[in-house]
Parts: C-alpha cells; sequence; structure tokens
C-alpha cells in the first residue's frame, strides 16, 4: 500500500493545508462555530462542550490560529488570549481553499 506521503504528492499545497486542517474533528467543529459567528472562547466551550474537552477546544483553537483559518481581536504578539478576545473565522480563507479543493477532486 503507497505511503500517505506519496498519495499526497501531486496534490497543491493548497489543497493539501486544506485537507490536513480537516483531518482533526476538534479543528472542523471549533472552525464550523467561528464561522457562524466571532465567538469569546466562553461562548465557544458552550457550544462545542458535547463533543470535546476544554484543553482539546484550546488546542484546535490555536492550531486554527496558527494556520491561518481564524484571526482574534487580542493585542499583536500576545501569547494567552483573555477571556474576553472574540475569535473569528476568516471566510474569505476558508472559502478559497474549500473551493481549490472542490476544483481538485472535480478535475
Amino acid at each position: 500500500m503507497p505511503r500517505p506521503e506519496n498519495l499526497m504528492r501531486h496534490t497543491p499545497d493548497e489543497v493539501a493545508h486544506f485537507q490536513e486542517m480537516l483531518t482533526s474533528p476538534s479543528r472542523v467543529l471549533v472552525l464550523r462555530a467561528l464561522l457562524q459567528e466571532p465567538r469569546t472562547v466562553a461562548d465557544l466551550y458552550d457550544v462545542v462542550k458535547p463533543s470535546m474537552s476544554k484543553p482539546s477546544m484550546f488546542n484546535a483553537l490555536a492550531e486554527l490560529r496558527d494556520r491561518g483559518y481564524t484571526e482574534d481581536d487580542a493585542p499583536e504578539g500576545t501569547r494567552r488570549r483573555g477571556p474576553g478576545v472574540k475569535h473569528w473565522a476568516k471566510q474569505s480563507v476558508v472559502t478559497r481553499e474549500l473551493a481549490q479543493l472542490l476544483e481538485y477532486f472535480l478535475g
């Protein structure tokens, strides 16, 4: 059986990047909630808590931010975001990468 990295060798970077984001149910749930509306951490946890723990939510939120899918209103360079910080999805990035994924699938 071919190794996964060999299967994805000819996949465009943006498609592979989005596909990797989709491999984590936690990232998908957090991103879905943030696409609906901006949320504080408490608001976000109220939405996702039936499906994940707080540490999982924090990890997913940090991964999404690091991958460029979300942003927040914390001051630039802030490592720890306070409870009142709003987080939101970068809808244009998600839309663009989802469109590229569909284009890749549909050829």
